[in-house]
């Protein structure tokens, strides 16, 4: 009887000495963003009673992956236990938003019902003009001044009622177009709220009463950054000026309200870990023989090899069945780039592109231009930079901006070489021709053969006020079979590849000045033949 009572004691105590504590708002100090998800790290400082607590941290993300938390902390303290579980039967704490937009309802269905009852009281008004037109008795006559009183003040009352009408209901209209506004407004609120949620539960365990306080972090999805870049160049002698951009979104459930935030190259999601390269068996396949006597399931096994029978060690009946545990890899981690915010931001769970500034760069670049005026009469300026890798530059759009205008779009594509070429766009000012001259072409008949010669003017013709220098490139034909035979006659010292058929002239240009550069080729062929793409 007494052990019986001791125990039931010792139950007592230790079930009176825990005790629960739910933390509806912690502090999110730092959010790294990853390219697919983010890490959000949370701070919170509260006192605990001896014995052992449960602290619950509720209003968390539903997007939380239950296996990327930590909890850390100071204090004298043990951690027990983390729990994270999902909460669709929310209570969450009203925001500042939605209260000023409930008092805001509120206000403008006062100030409707008010100015209904006043519009009621005119139509009874009205109504009761109406049911008092008569003047006079059934056989008592009236006189014409009367009359023409009683009808004087009926018209202006009437109209004063019917212009009173008017009034109300515009103002009816127009409250009632603020009411649905504000209720579409608090009905996306609301839907959001409405979304389910998490809680985090950390069990505590004290000797005395404590204050401590704890840094919890975890993965979540729907969340990321791509990055985005303004290239500005005042001129073809200036420095190329370089913002680095990142297009943050977020719809996790929990806005970022002022954080620290942290961008990273790397992306969880994706299997960052290095191969294994497996030995590479060959063998025959021996064909199936079945015996007499088996039944559809013996007949329609899977045959295997006579190695793997031969090499395959006796389990016995009763051993573990295999699963693909037993052919899991162990990986390494790749490297990653962080880029940290210095500026706390503010990043909604709206799901929209939030630009948030990484660096500038004032980049030393040179400048030239290049045309190709067989597929395009423009002439493309690109601006060269060395070293770029020291930029920790990613794959993305831009926006181009040069001359302080804004001339369009390009990408940014960052490879393997030493130099980075940024394409600031066309440049007018530069006309570039490509003329076939007729006078100089011609087909002839050499015996059994057909003879083309082509014959091209290139013309560029700078009207800008500096020097340029500018890379043309075209093109001859290549043949792919030996009855077709091509010629590169003249071509103005350009350079010639004879595998791909490029030319390539590389020009200088002096203002209000122009160059011409001519070649020609010719292309003979059987003339029983139809060549094609000539």
């Amino acid at each position: 009887m007494r052990t019986i009572l001791l125990i039931s004691c010792l139950f007592y105590l230790q079930v009176s000495a825990q005790s629960e504590k739910t933390i509806s708002a912690s502090e999110i100090k730092e959010v790294k963003i990853y390219q697919v998800g983010a890490q959000v790290s949370r701070h919170l400082k509260t006192s605990i009673e001896a014995g052992i607590t449960e602290l619950k941290l509720d209003g968390l993300s539903a997007n939380i992956d239950k296996n990327s938390i930590s909890v850390s902390g100071n204090g004298d303290v043990i951690i027990l236990s983390v729990v994270h579980e999902m909460n669709y039967l929310n209570n969450v704490k009203k925001t500042t938003e939605q209260r000023k937009l409930e008092d805001s309802l509120e206000t403008l269905q006062y100030s409707l019902e008010k100015i209904s009852n006043t519009e009621a009281t005119y139509k009874e008004e009205q109504e009761l003009l109406r049911l008092n037109k008569s003047t006079g008795g059934a056989n008592v006559g009236v006189s014409m001044e009367n009359l023409q009183k009683v009808a004087e003040f009926f018209r202006n009352r009437m109209n004063d009622i019917y212009s009173k009408l008017s009034d109300i209901h515009r103002e009816q209209k127009k409250i009632n177009e603020k009411i649905t506004l504000v209720q579409q407004q608090l009905n996306e609120i609301n839907a959001k709220r409405n979304q389910p949620t998490s809680t985090i539960t950390v069990a505590l365990s004290s000797k005395i009463n404590n204050n401590i306080s704890l840094d919890v972090t975890y993965y979540v999805t729907g969340a990321g950054w791509s990055p985005r870049y303004d290239i500005r160049s005042k001129d073809i002698s200036s420095p190329v000026q370089l913002a680095y951009k990142a297009n943050v979104f977020q719809r996790t459930g929990e806005n970022w309200d002022n954080v620290k935030l942290k961008l990273s190259t790397g992306n969880p999601s994706l299997s960052g870990s290095k191969p294994e390269l497996y030995t590479w068996y060959l063998d025959f396949n021996y064909p199936v023989r079945y015996k007499s006597g088996m039944n559809e399931k013996e007949k329609y096994s899977v045959p295997v090899t006579m190695e793997e029978i031969q090499s395959a060690p006796s389990r016995g009946d009763n051993s573990a069945a295999q699963t693909t545990a037993n052919y899991t890899q162990v990986n390494e981690n790749q490297l990653s780039t962080d880029f940290d915010i210095a500026i706390p931001y503010t990043i909604p769970s709206d799901g929209k592109m939030h630009s948030v500034d990484i660096q500038s760069y004032s980049i030393n670049a040179t400048y030239s231009y290049f045309a190709i005026p067989k597929l395009d009469k423009d002439a493309f300026l690109v601006a060269r930079i060395s070293g770029w890798e020291e930029l920790n530059l990613m794959p993305g759009q831009a926006n181009i901006y040069f001359e302080g205008a804004y001339v369009g779009e390009s990408t940014i594509n960052p490879g393997t070489t030493d130099t980075l070429d940024l394409s600031l766009g066309r440049d007018k000012k530069i006309v570039i021709t490509r003329e076939k001259k007729k006078d100089l072409s011609s087909t002839k008949f050499i015996g059994s053969n057909i003879e083309k010669e082509l014959n091209y003017l290139i013309t560029v013709r700078n009207t800008k006020k500096e020097k340029i220098n500018i890379t043309i490139e075209d093109q001859v034909p290549v043949s792919k079979n030996n009855d077709i035979v091509v010629k590169l006659g003249e071509h103005s010292g350009g350079l010639y590849n004879e595998a791909t058929g490029k030319i390539t002239w590389k020009l200088d240009v002096s203002p209000a000045s122009k160059s011409e550069n001519q070649f020609n080729f010719s292309v003979k062929y059987p003339k029983d033949k139809v060549v094609s793409g000539l």
